[in-house]
C-alpha cells in the first residue's frame, strides 16, 4: 500500500491536471462549419486514400489564431492551406493545429484547404473504411464511422465530439478504377472520364452529421426512379447501388421502398432531402443511416421469402427487413433532427426505433406493433434496474453509445403515446418537433416543449421521470368488480430511486353501456373505489403492457 503523503500529493496532482483539462478552451467551438469540399482517390490496390478536404467556416468567437480539426494521427496531413498561404501546423492526438497567417475576427470567413493521405483501416466488421472484394474479386469499398468518428478517416470538426454543428452542405469527388461506381451523399452532378480512372462528383445541400458521410466503390448495378410521396409537389429521385449478382434479390426487397416513404412521410413529415435523393447502397456491412446513401448490408430476407432461401438476418427480420425500415427511418431522426449533445443520443436511436413500431402499426395493425413492442420492452428491461435514457453532460459519442438508447427510447415513446391518451395529439407533436427541427438539432427537453404545446399541459415531471430518471416502475395488484363499485389496490415501485407515475386504462360493462376509466397509478401502495350502479360486468385492464415497466394487475 502507498503511504498517505504520496497518496495525497498524487490527488493533488490529479485534481489540477483535471481542472486545467476543464479550463482550456476548445478551439473547435471558435468557428461554425459552412461547408467541407472533399476531393479523393481511392486505390485499392495499396488501399489508400489521398486527396484533400477544404473546410469553410466562419468564426464565431471574439478572434481565432489556430484552427483546430480532428483527423485520427495514424492519417499522415502533407500540407494545410489558406488561399495562396501555406499554414504552419502539427498533428498530433487525432488533432490537427494550424496557425493562421493573421487573426480571424468574429464574422470572418474561412477556407482551410487540408491535403493528406493514409490507409484507413476497419476497426471490426461494422466499424471503419472497409476494404473488401465482391465474389468476383473485384474492389468493394465501404465506410461507417459512427463508432470511430468521421475524423477516422477524413479531417473535419467531428460531430464525435460536436454534433451540433452540422454543416450546410457537403461535396465528394471520389476518383476510382473506371470498373467501379462511386456514390456518395447527394446528388451526381457528373462523372468525369480519366481513361483508367473516373471521377464522381456528389454534392449534398443539407446539413448533416459528420458519420453521416459515406464513401462507396464497387462494380455497382444502378437503378433509378421516382417516387411520388405525401407533402411533396414533384417526384423524388429514388436510386440503389448494388452489386449484380445482387441486382435480382434488390429488385424484390426495394419493392417495400414506396410504402415504406409513404408512411414515414405521413407519420413524421415530407422526406427532408428530396433535392438530393433517396438513396440504398449495398454495403459489405450490415448497415448504416448515411444520409441519401442508406448503407444496405442485409440479407434480402423479401426474397429470400419469395425463393424459399435461408436468411442469414432471420432473427432481426423478424417483424421486417430491419437495416431497410430502421436506417431509412433515420433520414428523419439523426441526419434530419440531430441531437445538441450526445446526452440526447436516444432521439436519434430511440425515434429510429421507435418508427419501425410505427411502420408495422401502418401496415399490420396495432396489434401487430403491440407485439413489436414488447420485444422492445424485453430488451430495455434487460440494460437493468437504474438505466438512464438520458446519457448525461458532457460525453462524446462512444461514452454515449448504449443499447438501451434504442430499445427503452422506443419503449419510453410508446408510454407517453399511452400517457398523453390523445392519438391525433401524439401523431400531431411527433411530427410538429421533426418539421421544427430538422436540419438542426435538438435536445430532449425541445421534445417536451412541443408536448406541452400540443397537448396544453404540463410534461416536466413525466420526462424527468422516463427519459432522465433511473429504470422502471413495476406495478402489480388486483382489481375486482363488487356489487356498486370496481375496486383498486395496486403497489407502485420503481426499480430504482426513480418514481414513476403509471397510467392504468379499465374497461367493464355497466347497466348495459361499456365503460372505461382511467386510474393514475401513485408510487408505493395505492387503492381506489369506482362506484358504479349493480355489479360491473367484462371488467378488463386494457393495455398496461404498452406502458414500460414490470406489470400484473390481475382481474377478479
Amino acid at each position: 500500500m502507498m503511504p498517505l503523503a504520496p497518496l495525497l500529493l498524487l490527488s493533488l496532482l490529479q485534481t489540477t491536471a483535471t481542472e486545467l483539462a476543464v479550463a482550456e478552451p476548445d478551439l473547435r467551438e471558435a468557428y461554425d462549419v459552412l461547408a467541407y469540399e472533399l476531393e479523393l482517390k481511392v486505390d485499392p490496390v495499396e488501399e489508400a486514400i489521398s486527396g484533400s478536404n477544404t473546410i469553410r467556416a466562419v468564426v464565431v468567437a471574439d478572434e481565432l489564431s489556430v484552427f483546430r480539426v480532428d483527423l485520427v494521427s495514424e492519417m499522415v496531413v502533407e500540407s494545410v492551406m489558406s488561399g495562396a498561404d501555406t499554414l504552419e501546423f502539427t498533428h498530433e492526438n487525432d488533432s490537427i493545429l494550424c496557425t493562421l497567417p493573421e487573426t480571424a475576427v468574429q464574422g470572418s470567413e474561412l477556407a482551410i484547404e487540408i491535403t493528406y493521405s493514409g490507409n484507413p483501416k476497419a476497426r471490426d466488421s461494422f466499424s471503419g473504411f472497409h476494404w473488401s472484394r465482391t465474389t468476383n474479386d473485384r474492389p468493394w469499398i465501404n465506410t461507417s464511422c459512427q463508432g470511430p468518428g468521421a475524423h477516422s478517416w477524413w479531417p473535419c470538426k467531428s460531430s464525435f465530439y460536436h454534433p451540433e454543428d452540422k454543416p450546410e452542405r457537403i461535396s465528394m469527388a471520389i476518383t476510382v478504377p473506371s470498373e467501379l461506381y462511386a456514390v456518395s451523399n447527394g446528388r451526381l452532378e457528373g462523372i468525369d472520364d480519366g481513361g483508367d480512372v473516373r471521377t464522381f462528383r456528389w454534392r449534398h445541400d443539407y446539413p448533416l452529421e459528420t458519420y453521416s458521410v459515406t464513401l462507396n466503390a464497387a462494380p455497382y448495378v444502378v437503378v433509378e426512379s421516382e417516387l411520388e410521396l405525401p407533402g411533396h409537389d414533384q417526384p423524388v429521385p429514388f436510386a440503389y447501388y448494388v452489386l449484380p449478382e445482387n441486382a435480382e434479390k434488390a429488385a424484390v426487397q426495394f419493392r417495400q421502398v414506396p410504402e415504406m416513404m409513404r408512411i414515414y412521410c405521413e407519420a413524421f413529415g415530407p422526406f427532408p432531402f428530396e433535392g438530393s435523393k433517396i438513396g440504398l447502397v449495398e454495403t459489405n456491412f450490415w448497415g448504416m443511416e448515411h444520409s441519401t446513401a442508406i448503407a444496405y448490408g442485409s440479407s434480402y430476407p423479401a426474397w429470400c421469402k419469395e425463393n424459399d432461401a435461408p436468411d442469414s438476418y432471420a432473427r432481426r427480420n423478424v417483424f421486417f427487413d430491419y437495416i431497410l425500415i430502421h436506417e431509412v427511418a433515420h433520414e428523419w431522426w439523426g441526419n434530419g433532427v440531430s441531437a445538441t449533445d450526445w446526452g440526447h443520443f436516444w432521439i436519434h436511436e430511440g425515434f429510429g426505433t421507435y418508427a419501425e413500431g410505427v411502420y408495422v402499426e401502418r401496415t399490420e395493425g396495432r396489434e401487430r406493433a403491440d407485439e413489436y413492442f414488447k420485444t422492445q420492452q424485453r430488451s430495455a428491461l434487460r440494460s437493468g434496474p437504474r438505466s438512464r435514457l438520458y446519457r448525461g453532460e458532457g460525453v462524446n459519442s462512444r461514452e454515449a453509445y448504449a443499447g438501451l438508447i434504442y430499445s427503452k427510447g422506443a419503449a419510453v415513446l410508446n408510454t407517453m403515446r399511452v400517457i398523453l391518451n390523445d392519438d391525433d395529439a401524439w401523431w400531431r407533436a411527433v411530427r410538429e418537433f421533426n418539421m421544427r427541427f430538422r436540419f438542426g438539432n435538438a435536445s430532449t427537453d425541445d421534445f417536451r416543449r412541443v408536448l406541452e404545446e400540443i397537448s396544453g399541459r404540463g410534461w416536466k415531471s413525466v420526462f424527468d421521470s422516463w427519459v432522465y430518471g433511473e429504470g422502471y416502475p413495476s406495478v402489480t395488484g388486483s382489481v375486482r368488480a363488487v356489487e356498486g363499485a370496481i375496486e383498486l389496490t395496486t403497489s407502485n415501485l420503481g426499480s430504482g430511486e426513480t418514481e414513476f407515475e403509471v397510467p392504468l386504462d379499465l374497461a367493464w360493462t355497466e347497466a348495459g353501456e361499456r365503460r372505461t376509466r382511467r386510474i393514475l397509478i401513485q408510487p408505493g401502495e395505492f387503492s381506489t373505489r369506482i362506484e358504479c350502479s349493480g355489479v360491473p360486468t367484462d371488467l378488463a385492464v386494457l393495455h398496461l403492457d404498452r406502458v414500460l415497466g414490470k406489470h400484473e394487475v390481475t382481474v377478479n
